[in-house]
């Protein structure tokens, strides 16, 4: 576990030296999430919120700002993990790949640090803009504080599980790049962040279900805003366990598959 966990912290670093290493990056981390939410946020104001309360009963006019900063808070953990995921990729590319697999490192240990300090390096200074409109419209919350804590547990969890299969699939092929521009802006719009799922036509919902994003922003704001209890809440946390093991079965498989193909072939910067 000791060694498990130093490969896990030397990933962390060497991503961190890698992509964070000027402070003005993280002015773009900060604004450019800002500035989306924004955008969504006055993109509700024309609509009328007595229509949309038929589909979603706890939604009104006084938290609707919540509603959708609940939706971008979670959304950055999982698309900090998408952004990573793709730029990770040129590991293979430039044969980085190839001198961390030479080592004994275990290869789980590898993409969990991957995914750990892209999800927290990318994430922070938002939930800091968070917490400044979080204070701001304190008095619309209603909240369950158990529901809450395990809503952003799994938020967390689920993220950093979605950032380690995506790892694993662009090291499982160089050439993945599309899978970007699959997985970026369609979870945002299908897992129900600028639009709320309970209003999809019924393919949409059917595409909303594959995205975990879509359980877990769904029970955080169920838990945030409706007061729902743990027990209310228990087919979302149930889902949202299987996903989640159904996301690591899958990381191990890929992570396994690819490095036999790659002994087999010789090489890891090829297809």
């Amino acid at each position: 576990m000791i060694y498990f966990l130093k490969v896990v912290r030397a990933e962390m670093v060497k991503q961190h030296k890698n992509y964070f290493h000027n402070k003005s990056i993280y002015i773009s981390l900060f604004f450019w999430p800002m500035l989306v939410f924004l955008s969504t946020y006055y993109g509700y104001k024309p609509f009328n919120m007595d229509k949309i309360r038929n589909h979603i009963t706890y939604l009104n006019s006084s938290n609707v700002i919540l509603f959708v900063l609940i939706g971008y808070v979670s959304m950055s953990f999982f698309r900090s993990l998408v952004q990573s995921a793709w730029r990770f990729s040129t590991e293979r590319i430039f044969g980085t790949l190839e001198l961390i697999y030479l080592t004994p490192g275990n290869r789980l240990a590898f993409v969990l640090g991957n995914a750990i300090s892209s999800v927290f390096e990318s994430v922070w200074l938002f939930v800091v803009f968070s917490g400044v409109i979080l204070y701001i419209k304190g008095n619309a919350f209603n909240a369950n504080i158990a529901s809450a804590l395990i809503g952003i547990m799994l938020v967390i969890v689920l993220s950093l599980l979605w950032g380690m299969l995506l790892n694993s699939l662009f090291l499982y092929s160089r050439d993945t790049g599309f899978l970007f521009t699959i997985l970026e802006e369609p979870m945002e719009i299908f897992a129900g962040i600028k639009v709320p799922t309970a209003v999809f036509p019924l393919w949409a919902k059917g595409i909303s279900y594959v995205f975990p994003l879509t359980y877990a922003a769904e029970l955080l704001r169920r838990a945030l805003l409706n007061n729902e209890s743990i027990y209310d809440l228990k087919n979302f946390i149930l889902v949202s366990i299987i996903i989640g093991a159904i996301m690591m079965v899958i990381t191990i498989f890929f992570l396994k598959t690819g490095e036999a193909h790659a002994k087999e072939t010789g090489s890891m910067s090829l297809f």
